[in-house]
């Protein structure tokens, strides 16, 4: 029998019509999206590895996943992404594909993650964000916003900033960063950026939501500094809604993934 090769592939998705990344019975999914397209080119039922669960409704730029088949009708890189591309539905895009060794994970693999959460804090909802952004009519104190987010950044217990559900077996995580940028584009006036070694459940959306919440003035910077420190869900804010929400990147070991820069969206 021959060998299995690995694929990993580099995805872009926009998550509006679909239950988030994992396989849920008959609900669309991405991860279910991906296998399907897999099974019709090849005729073989393959397990295909997300970078990260991510939520009902996000989107994603530069997202990783791959898979093992033994298959060889389709047997360069290349042929893979315009085979992929032409079963798969259009909102879900395979930019490029290469191969990984045996052992490579696309989450396991990984030491770091990087979100962006896209605000548009106008008096108006722009018909053009209304999928791809988060709605904030309130005027927003982004210095206020700033000095809160200081606050999370390192290696800390974020207990207050997981969902309820969430199954991760550490509460600690080292945030490295969060960048608030105060730029106008087509989807937002405001982006908030995360890096992190990996994230809870929610937890982007759940900072997101406590830092707003800063900007309106309905928490104090103090807040969240006790919520943080108490670790109870019911301190911190808000769980901002998923379709702000963007895959940035997934940070593999130097050496050991690199990707064309002209696929790389920023």
């Amino acid at each position: 029998m021959p060998s299995a090769q690995n694929w990993l592939l580099l995805l872009t998705y926009e998550g509006t019509c679909y239950h988030g990344w994992q396989v849920q019975g008959n609900s669309p999914t991405i991860e279910d999206s991906l296998e399907q397209a897999v099974k019709c080119l090849t005729g073989e039922s393959v397990k295909v590895h997300g970078a990260g669960r991510t939520d009902s409704g996000v989107h994603a730029l530069n997202f990783t996943a791959n898979f093992s088949t033994a298959v060889k009708k389709i047997e360069s890189a290349e042929k893979w992404r315009v085979a992929l591309n032409a079963v798969l539905p259009a909102d879900i895009v395979v930019k490029y594909v290469q191969t990984v060794a045996a052992d490579f994970h696309a989450r396991h693999s990984a030491i770091g993650k990087r979100y962006r959460y896209l605000i548009s804090n106008l008096p108006y909802e722009s018909p053009f964000s209304k999928n791809q952004s988060w709605w904030i009519s309130t005027n927003l104190e982004i210095d206020l916003m700033r000095k809160a987010a200081d606050l999370l950044i390192g290696k800390q217990d974020f207990s207050a900033f997981r969902a309820a559900s969430c199954i991760s077996p550490s509460p600690v995580k080292d945030l490295r960063k969060i960048v608030i940028t105060n730029t106008r584009t087509r989807y937002s006036t405001l982006q908030i950026e995360m890096e992190a070694n990996s994230f809870l459940q929610h937890m982007v959306r759940i900072i997101t939501g406590t830092l707003v919440e800063v900007g309106q003035g309905r928490k104090s910077v103090e807040d969240v500094a006790q919520a943080l420190e108490s670790g109870h869900r019911k301190q911190a804010g808000i769980t901002a809604p998923g379709h702000g929400l963007y895959s940035l990147s997934v940070i593999y070991p130097e050496g050991m993934i690199e990707w064309p820069l002209e696929v790389l969206d920023k």
